[in-house]
């Protein structure tokens, strides 16, 4: 049987939903929270909607180099900038899609050994990020990758 772990999110709100805020902490991360403001609310710290789409970010980078890890691609950095994309409902927004997309840059040598490579890698990524696992029956989840050169800093 797989080991499972256990990850505790504690919160705390204060007033209405429109005019309310509140508290979160979860391991590292201590963080106000409030509805954002392009949807009525106060607008101070960060939201829901902000950290399903940080989760789904940084679970993605975390599997992709993973993967590369295992393909034994050598890389100087991963970035990825994600979309979440929200439509209004009467009880309250849904997620309906997140676009991923990532760069993997690579050495020029790198490049020219495993440019082809990564590609694949891109969509195993996204099929094996676990949030992308938990959304899956309900959102669309996708990835436009590229690879690049890391030029050498000056």
């Amino acid at each position: 049987m797989a080991a499972e772990h256990a990850f505790v999110c504690e919160g705390k709100w204060n007033g209405t939903l429109m005019e309310g805020e509140g508290r979160l902490h979860a391991g590292a991360v201590e963080q106000q929270i409030s509805v954002p403001a392009e949807l009525g609310g106060k607008g101070r710290g960060t939201n829901p909607e902000e950290l399903l789409v940080a989760a789904a970010n940084s679970c993605y980078l975390m599997t992709l180099a993973a993967i590369l890890q295992l393909e034994g691609v050598a890389y100087e950095e991963l970035r990825n900038s994600s979309r979440g994309i929200f439509a209004s409902t009467p009880t309250g927004p849904v997620l309906t899609a997140i676009e991923h997309q990532p760069v993997v840059y690579l050495t020029a040598a790198g490049r020219a050994l495993f440019g082809g490579a990564v590609q694949g890698c891109f969509l195993q990524a996204e099929r094996g990020c676990m949030v992308s696992k938990a959304l899956a029956d309900n959102v669309t989840v996708s990835a436009q990758g590229r690879v690049d050169v890391m030029l050498a800093q000056a």
